[in-house]
């Protein structure tokens, strides 16, 4: 391979067929990816854009047929896949997930390192010429004060930006990128599109699928839509419509008097790997309030609602009084009063054996069930199946669903118990524009029936209208206001 390292890559897809699951999610699809090409793909939650990007990587195989080819050139030559395999950069929300899910809590620097030698850990140590470009990447991707950190104590949004550098380390030949702006703050997302701008000066090609208009690549030179398994090319850039804002409803009065505090926080700190992460937050959320939490990738957003929900604890001093919660109280019961929504906590429902099962754990908020349940969660746990048209999924494993449709799971295992709080992080990832209407709407509603909600995200169109206060975090010190 190393006389063909200059020759540009080519994929050829020819009557391609993928079932999962006894469901069809590619349906003779024919497909060039040619050097210098640069796609736009586009596609509704479950369409089929993930699979097809691990196809082309080489993670799915497609079903049997005479017909089917998969076919990898370099040049005039044909290659096999396993030839080429390392030249192929695929990054998306499941490949991020393996680092939670197997514990691979490697520092930034190695993680890049394992781009260099396309493995998941560390095989042996760079070359000069290797570290040279670790660096060049740290400098690139705006990571060098995240390069000595460990991946699991990096925001969502700075895993993602450290498992773009690594596809870079790669030197790919080919680049998959899914669904990759999803998590990142606006500096960064701006950041990506100027390097993905730059490789268009390149003959390496890529693919990068989208959901939102504002992450559609500027350079692209090609578009396709996946519809009901099916790509079509497109002959201009799709404009994809924003969700309609939900019209706000009227707010259900309260066992708790309008005003009256809820949960106070009261000189919270918290470090970790002792990084001071919060400093000295004071905040109250009271009776009939709705917020949305901002601020850059990795400034503690997702801390500062583990903290509220129990997962983890403020350093010493701190005090974080829950009203309604007794004193000595186990925090599994306030949790079961409480919805939860995470990136995080998908990555850990996704090996459940249901959709089902998941929905039907956020009654325990557990992962999985613990003891067998009862008929009456089983009924009430169904009901909310149907009202998130999840009843033709819910026998299904989550690992065989789409992101976008997992995420509605996820949402409806948070709602299943009738929780009064919602906490909610980044809960439209991963969600196509009538996924994230959908569940907007749903968020409307829930917030009008008396929830209270609190919404962490980097797009200001995901707060929905019941939201009258904004709490912005940066530097580890929160502000509040109305919005």
């Amino acid at each position: 391979m190393t006389g063909q390292r200059r020759r540009a890559l080519e994929v050829r897809l020819r009557h391609i067929n993928l079932t999962r699951d006894g469901r069809r999610i590619l349906r003779g699809v024919n497909w060039t990816v040619a050097p210098g090409e640069r796609w736009a793909l586009i596609g509704a939650n479950g369409a089929g854009k993930t699979q097809l990007l691990k196809l082309i990587a080489g993670d799915v195989w497609p079903s049997p047929s005479a017909r089917a080819r998969r076919d990898y050139r370099l040049g005039d030559d044909s290659v096999e896949l396993r030839e080429i395999r390392n030249d192929v950069a695929y990054v998306g929300a499941e490949r991020q997930d393996k680092y939670e899910r197997y514990g691979w809590n490697l520092t930034v620097e190695q993680v890049l390192a394992t781009g260099v030698h396309a493995s998941d850990l560390p095989l042996e140590p760079l070359t000069p010429a290797a570290r040279r470009r670790v660096r060049g990447l740290i400098r690139r991707f705006a990571l060098a004060k995240l390069r000595r950190r460990r991946m699991l104590t990096l925001s969502y949004g700075e895993r993602r930006r450290v498992l773009i550098a690594r596809a870079f380390a790669m030197r790919p030949r080919l680049l998959l990128l899914d669904e990759v702006f999803n998590g990142l703050d606006f500096e960064h997302r701006e950041r990506l599109h100027a390097i993905l701008d730059g490789l268009a000066r390149s003959r390496v090609p890529w693919v990068v699928s989208a959901h939102r208009a504002e992450d559609l690549p500027r350079r692209a030179t090609h578009w396709a839509e996946l519809r009901l398994g099916k790509l079509h090319r497109l002959k201009r850039a799709p404009a994809l419509a924003a969700p309609a804002k939900p019209r706000r409803h009227g707010v259900r009065t309260t066992a708790f008097r309008a005003g009256e505090a809820r949960i106070e926080l009261r000189d919270v700190s918290l470090y970790r790997d002792y990084r001071p992460v919060l400093a000295n937050v004071d905040w109250t959320i009271r009776a009939g309030e709705q917020w949305g939490l901002i601020g850059a990738n990795g400034v503690g957003k997702s801390t500062l609602l583990k903290l509220i929900y129990g997962d983890i604890a403020p350093a010493l001093g701190g005090v974080i009084e829950r009203h309604g919660h007794r004193p000595g109280e186990h925090i599994e019961r306030f949790k079961q009063r409480v919805g939860w929504v995470s990136p995080e906590l998908q990555s850990e429902l996704a090996l459940l054996a249901s959709i089902e099962e998941l929905v039907l754990s956020g009654i325990y908020a557990s992962v999985g069930l613990n003891e067998p349940s009862t008929r009456a969660d089983r009924r009430r746990t169904r009901a909310c199946l149907e009202r998130f048209d999840l009843t033709d999924f819910a026998s299904k494993p989550p690992k065989s669903v789409s992101y976008g449709q997992l995420r509605r799971a996820l949402i409806a295992r948070a709602l299943v118990h009738d929780p009064w709080l919602l906490l909610l992080d980044e809960p439209c990832t991963g969600l196509d524009p009538a996924g994230r209407r959908e569940t907007l709407t749903l968020l409307e509603r829930t917030a009008g029936e008396g929830v209270q909600i609190i919404l962490a995200t980097h797009h200001a169109e995901d707060l929905i209208p019941s939201i009258d206060r904004v709490a912005r975090l940066g530097r580890g010190r929160l502000t509040v206001g109305q919005r």
